[in-house]
C-alpha cells in the first residue's frame, strides 16, 4: 500500500482532520459524511465515489481534486477553491457553492437540484448533461464556453441570474 492511499475504503466520517496532510491523498470510495474540513488545503486528491454529504468544505482549496461519482448533497462548499476539480457524475443536491471558484471544473452529468450557485466563478466550467433543477446563479460570472455547455433548457436562467464574463 502507497502511503497516499492510507484513508482509501475507509469510514472517515468521525475523523478529526485538524493535523492531517491531505494534499495529494487517495480518500476514494471512503465515508466522510459530515466531516469538516474547513480551510483546508487537499489539493491533488481523489475523493471518487466518497460520501462527502453535509459536510464542512467552506473556503478549502480543491484544486485539481477528483470528486468523480462522489455524494456531496447539501455540503457546503461557499468560497471554496474548485479549479481543475473533476466532479463529473457527483451527485451535488442541495450544495452551497456561494462565492466558490469552479475554473475549469468538470460539472458534466451532475445534479445540482437546488444548489446555490450565486456568486460563483463559472469559466470554463463544463456542464454537459447537468440536472440543474431550481439551482441559484444570481450574480455568477461565466463565459461563453460555459453557456454552450449549460444544457439548453438551463441557458435562459443562467443568462438571466448571471453575468457574462
Amino acid at each position: 500500500m502507497k502511503p497516499s492511499d492510507v484513508f482509501r475504503k475507509r469510514n472517515l466520517s468521525k475523523v478529526n482532520f485538524d493535523y492531517e496532510d491531505l494534499i495529494g491523498r487517495n480518500l476514494s470510495n471512503s465515508n466522510m459524511k459530515g466531516v469538516n474540513l474547513q480551510s483546508r488545503d487537499i489539493h491533488n486528491a481523489n475523493l471518487s465515489i466518497t460520501d462527502l454529504s453535509e459536510a464542512n468544505l467552506s473556503q478549502t482549496i480543491l484544486f485539481n481534486v477528483k470528486l468523480r461519482g462522489s455524494d456531496l448533497r447539501n455540503t457546503n462548499l461557499s468560497n471554496a477553491k474548485l479549479w481543475d476539480a473533476e466532479l463529473y457524475g457527483a451527485d451535488l443536491q442541495g450544495a452551497d457553492f456561494r462565492g466558490a471558484d469552479l475554473f475549469y471544473s468538470d460539472l458534466r452529468n451532475v445534479d445540482l437540484s437546488n444548489a446555490n450557485l450565486s456568486g460563483v466563478n463559472l469559466r470554463h466550467t463544463n456542464f454537459e448533461g447537468a440536472i440543474l433543477n431550481d439551482t441559484d446563479f444570481t450574480g455568477a460570472n461565466y463565459d461563453s464556453h460555459t453557456l454552450d455547455t449549460i444544457p439548453e433548457n438551463y441557458r435562459d436562467l443562467l443568462k438571466k441570474q448571471g453575468k457574462l464574463w
